[in-house]
């Protein structure tokens, strides 16, 4: 989402044209993609296929680690920014580097950001908090929330309540440890056990997806859930805008890796900024930085329980469910972007006009 964004947003930008999108391909061989197309490319000849040296140098992901010190060799003279949502420095992984420990892995990572990135943005004090607790620079992080195509969440009002219809609950999630879909099921049958007609709606794919769908027959709530695999955004602010509550369970994720652990969070969470953005109710657990954003204007962020007690938490929110409430665009792509610029240009004065 924030690649393709970035892009569009940044392409043919006046004051910073996009110049260059460098990725990997399915063999992870880097490549230079020109007009939709992927061209293979050895990193040692990236200043002479970009041409004049960058005064911006972006990194969308953290798989570049172990090339960082050489790209600043490459590009001696631009500033160099990293965007993060935390997990991946948190996780450290490695490919060329055969470090066992994972605190040396973690070690390495924030010696090599230390060493060539002029700036981390971040996307929440949470975040902020976790980096500095392993090392990384309080100075050198620029936090920045946003990330939400505002254009396509084009109803103003929800539908009319009737008293007859299910409620309508919607989820936008990938099928992983940490979104919990599981407990999710089980608060949801608890509901419906206790006569509330709901319609459960998940969107998102991932490794847990078939086991959800066995656990939903199991509990026998299928003619309650629909599981619609992965959507694209249009599609996902549709549902939001449908739906009478966004409801997702993430939990912080305690995750074994190799050498050590670490605790796998939500940094951010896009779906809930766009369910916020539109205007719909969000009803979350406590994980990570989502009590943040989910404020109690915008919906109700509980703490991690047994199902039945989640069930019975739930249904006095329910009661209190608003019918309608405002949207806000202050996440929006092209918000969020300018602060990018305002402070590129606060960076680098140097690029105006170049």
């Amino acid at each position: 989402m924030h690649a393709g964004a970035f892009i569009q947003h940044f392409h043919e930008h006046e004051v910073f044209p996009l110049v260059g999108v460098v990725t990997r391909d399915a063999e992870q061989r880097d490549c230079l993609l020109v007009d939709d197309d992927l061209l293979p490319l050895s990193l040692s000849d990236l200043p002479s296929r970009i041409g004049d040296e960058p005064k911006i140098v972006f990194f969308n992901s953290g798989r570049w680690i172990e090339d960082l010190a050489f790209l600043r060799q490459q590009f001696p003279g631009a500033k160099f920014i990293y965007r993060t949502g935390g997990n991946e420095i948190l996780q450290a992984p490695l490919v060329r580097e055969h470090i066992a420990d994972h605190t040396s892995r973690q070690n390495y990572w924030v010696k090599q950001i230390a060493e060539n990135i002029d700036e981390v943005i971040t996307n929440s004090v949470f975040t902020d908090n976790r980096l500095i607790q392993i090392g990384m620079f309080p100075d050198r992080l620029f936090r920045c929330v946003g990330g939400v195509n505002s254009s396509a969440l084009t109803r103003s009002r929800r539908k009319s309540s009737i008293s007859d219809s299910p409620l309508v609950l919607f989820c936008a999630a990938r099928f992983v440890p940490y979104k919990n879909h599981a407990l999710l099921l089980k608060v949801v049958s608890n509901l419906i056990q206790a006569g509330y007609k709901l319609e459960l709606r998940l969107a998102g794919d991932g490794p847990l997806y078939s086991a959800s769908e066995q656990l939903a027959e199991e509990l026998g709530i299928t003619a309650h859930v629909s599981f619609l695999g992965r959507l694209d955004n249009s599609a996902v602010c549709n549902e939001l805008q449908v739906a009478d509550a966004y409801i997702q369970f993430s939990c912080d994720e305690f995750t074994y890796v190799p050498g050590g652990h670490y605790i796998h969070a939500e940094g951010m969470g896009r779906s809930i900024l766009e369910a916020i953005s539109y205007g719909t109710y969000v009803i979350a657990l406590r994980s990570g930085a989502l009590d943040e954003i989910v404020t109690p204007d915008r919906g109700v962020v509980l703490e991690k329980a047994p199902p039945h007690e989640l069930a019975a938490q739930i249904a006095s929110v329910f009661a209190r469910l608003p019918d309608d409430l405002p949207g806000t665009n202050e996440y929006e792509w092209d918000f969020y972007f300018q602060r990018y610029e305002a402070r590129w240009k606060a960076m680098h004065a140097t690029v105006i006009g170049n």
